[in-house]
Order: structure tokens, then C-alpha cells, then sequence
């Protein structure tokens, strides 16, 4: 993995969370999400894993596409028992919203 892959990587580990966040909603599960932000997780790992150029070696896929998804999921797990998630996000996509009395 290059230095290009590895930032792209954290970077998505970082962003997909509050993505799957954002476009949660009430009809929307947890599992639903979970399964929403793996999927965007592997296509993230995958687009990392041709930063530097289509990778010939199906181990350099492997790499970066489960390094994208279990990095996400942890990132996930850990933001989630923080707040992060559901109060800080929450309240960032409620700041357009003004209430009627």
C-alpha cells in the first residue's frame, strides 16, 4: 500500500461514517445502514486500490478494499460510542432547520 493509498484510506474510514449518517433515516434500519456503509466502503477501498494504478496483484485489491471496510466499521463502532454520530451529526444537519413556534 502507498502513502497516496494509506491517506485515502483513513480518509475514508473517516468520511463514511458520517455519510451513512447523514442519509440515515427513521425507515432506514441499522442493519440497513451497516450494510449501506460496507458497500460504500468497498467501493471506496476498491478506487483506492487504483489510486496508483490498476493493481495487478488481486492482494493489493484484497488490501485496500478490507482495509476500507473494517477501518469504516470500527470508525463506525467508535464514533457511535462516543455520540458522534447521533448527536454531533444530528445537530449539524439540523442547523438549517428553524422551528415554528
Amino acid at each position: 500500500m502507498t502513502e497516496i493509498q494509506a491517506g485515502l484510506t483513513v480518509a475514508t474510514v473517516l468520511v463514511v461514517p458520517y455519510i451513512v449518517q447523514a442519509i440515515k433515516t427513521k425507515a432506514m434500519t441499522g442493519n440497513a445502514a451497516r450494510w449501506i456503509a460496507i458497500a460504500v466502503s468497498v467501493l471506496c477501498g476498491a478506487l483506492t486500490a487504483m489510486a496508483s494504478g490498476m493493481p495487478t496483484d488481486p492482494g493489493a485489491w484484497v488490501t485496500s478494499i478490507f482495509a476500507c471496510v473494517g477501518g469504516v466499521q470500527v470508525a463506525y463502532a467508535a464514533f457511535k460510542s462516543v455520540g458522534i454520530t447521533d448527536k454531533w451529526l444530528d445537530a449539524l444537519l439540523a442547523l438549517g432547520d428553524i422551528k415554528a413556534d
